[in-house]
């Protein structure tokens, strides 16, 4: 006697399937944490930094020769850091709680609001500027170049 398949029924088992690996895919983060778009992080980048680090991140931008401290190369980030992308830091200086220099002080970074808020500030305020912080350093994450390519 022959199994008889149903074509419904294998299509109902590959739909289970991907979901079951998706489900395990996003169950390897943490419940609570965000997942933020590289893509929309890319715009971002463009429009705040690209003028100081280059089109290409590798800090010469068109701004870079007038500037008295030359643009981070944040291509090499990871590679800096013995290969591991630092995103706790990479956060802390897009955010201010690490002063950059060449980003101005805490109080008025050279990007104005964009990337700060009051304590005053609306939670949803609050909530956007993480948002656009976790997207530029997703970005970040995925340019940096392999260890190797100095």
């Amino acid at each position: 006697m022959h199994a008889v398949r149903s074509p419904r029924l294998a299509s109902g088992a590959l739909v289970v399937a991907g979901a079951l690996t998706l489900a395990l895919a996003v169950g390897a983060r943490a419940a609570d944490e965000p997942v933020y778009s590289a893509a929309a992080g890319s715009i971002t980048y463009r429009t705040y930094c690209a003028n100081g680090h280059g089109s290409d991140a590798r800090g010469e931008g068109y701004i870079a020769p007038t500037l008295r401290v030359k643009p981070t190369d944040l291509t090499q980030l990871a590679a800096d850091n013995r290969g591991v992308y630092p995103e706790d830091k990479v956060r802390a200086a897009i955010d201010g709680r690490t002063e950059v220099r060449a980003h101005g002080s805490r109080e008025m970074p050279i990007w104005g609001d964009i990337f700060t808020w009051p304590e005053e500030d609306s939670p949803e305020r609050r909530a956007h500027v993480e948002r656009k912080i976790g997207e530029l350093v997703a970005y970040l994450s995925e340019i940096q170049a392999p260890a190797d390519k100095r």
